[in-house]
């Protein structure tokens, strides 16, 4: 079957999908038929819905290294190498295709041992970055970085002792926030308004925090602390009407804040009138991480953990995917961070982890290339977040959640190592 005659039929299968059906259901069952079609060996059927989830999640490397062994299967070689090609500059090599028989007819051409040649390269550890600070704590799992430019402070947050950090650039480290405060659970994001001198947080009731109690799941709020003397100025309570998880959040200039719920909905306050609503209602994401604002103040970069990056025009509060490379997977986006035209992404559910710079265009409406900064590294551990100051990065390494289980235990025979702080130059 031709390439043109697939994609009309990828395009009628779009089409025919109702108005009111959100990626996420066509998501859920485009995957659930992939799988389905290809244990039955329904090869053709196969590849059709695995066209459409690349097109539904936007890219994702392991979309694109299953639908080119589908190729392969059904003895199209050129759709099979340049499927292997593209993962291959996606620079994600979490599998191998030498091991793959499907590629067994592929293996003596020039193209794979190319592609071969490419991923080996991407084997290799990548580091642009130095240590700046390593935390004492070994089973803090920080979560975030905030930065106070106003007597050059930082400040990181714990999930699993539920405190903030104050830590000087000369290194003295002291508690912001103690553990074991009252409707405090695990600490995720950060942020600092130096003019008004306010420390915004977010916190959830989650298994990771050695303080979570059962009944307390799915209860989140935003809150607003001095920071001139640590004292709690206003908390923002979600309604206990479904599990929440404010995760990451940034601010505007005019003391705006705009915070991601891991459940999917996005929320703001406005420094106008001081109330948490919703800005991107449930149902546009399925895992949204930390936004990222432009500085014109107009549209908030979103991305999805399972997706993408999408932008959000803060006037008509419609969102749209950014444009990219091909070859540029966006999936496993935890920290995303905008500095003019340059972009910083943290995907720690990438294999490997790693932080990719991206350059946008002039409209900030399409990434025009990118570079793995860290990638491999033995320092890397599990990245989380990171705060740009000036022309520097900070992020958290080795942040301890790659030795939890979903349940938040410690996994068996895993030990905690000391969370750093790593800066590069942008």
């Amino acid at each position: 079957m031709g390439s043109r005659t697939i994609c009309l039929l990828t395009i009628c299968s779009v089409a025919a999908w109702g108005a009111d059906t959100s990626w996420m259901q066509q998501y859920a069952a485009e995957s659930t038929a992939a799988n389905q079609t290809c244990a039955a060996k329904d090869y053709a059927g196969c590849r059709q819905h695995l066209k459409l989830l690349l097109q539904l999640l936007d890219g994702r490397a392991d979309i694109v290294y299953r639908l080119a062994r589908v190729d392969a299967m059904l003895g199209n070689r050129a759709a099979a190498l340049d499927g292997l090609a593209i993962f291959a500059k996606m620079k994600l090599p979490f599998a191998d295709p030498q091991t793959e028989p499907a590629f067994a007819d592929l293996r003596a051409t020039p193209e794979f041992t190319d592609i071969l040649a490419k991923l080996g390269a991407a084997r290799q550890p990548v580091s642009s970055s130095r240590p700046f600070l390593t935390l004492p704590e070994k089973d803090l799992v920080t979560e975030d970085i905030a930065y106070d430019p106003s007597d050059d402070r930082f400040y990181v947050s714990s999930i699993r002792h539920g405190k903030i950090l104050r830590v000087a650039r000369d290194g003295p480290i002291s508690e912001f926030l103690a553990e074991g405060v009252p409707d405090v659970w695990a600490v995720l994001a950060l942020g600092v308004d130096a003019k008004r001198r306010y420390l915004w947080a977010t916190t959830a009731a989650m298994p990771e925090n050695l303080h979570f109690k059962a009944e307390d799941k799915g209860r989140s709020a935003l809150l607003r602390f001095s920071l001139t003397d640590g004292a709690l100025l206003k908390r923002y309570d979600l309604p206990r009407d479904t599990d929440h998880a404010l995760g990451d959040l940034t601010l505007s200039p005019a003391g705006d804040v705009f915070v991601s719920d891991g459940h999917g909905p996005v929320y703001w306050v406005s420094h106008d009138d001081d109330r948490l609503q919703p800005l991107v209602p449930a149902g546009k994401f399925r895992s949204p991480q930390t936004p990222a604002l432009s500085a014109d103040g107009r549209t908030l970069f979103v991305p999805d953990y399972s997706r993408g990056i999408s932008a959000v025009d803060l006037k008509s509060k419609r969102s749209r995917l950014v444009e990219h490379p091909r070859e540029l997977s966006l999936g496993g986006i935890d920290g995303l961070y905008l500095s003019g035209q340059t972009m910083i992404a943290v995907q720690n559910g990438t294999s490997p982890a790693r932080i990719v710079r991206m350059r946008l265009d002039s409209s900030l409406t399409k990434i025009e290339g990118f570079d793995v900064l860290e990638s491999n590294s033995p320092e890397l551990g599990a990245p989380t977040h990171g705060v740009v100051v000036g022309d520097r990065f900070y992020f958290i390494a080795n942040s301890g959640w790659d030795r939890l289980n979903d349940d938040g235990q410690v996994k068996s025979g895993a030990t905690f190592e000391s969370p750093t702080i790593r800066e590069l130059k942008l």
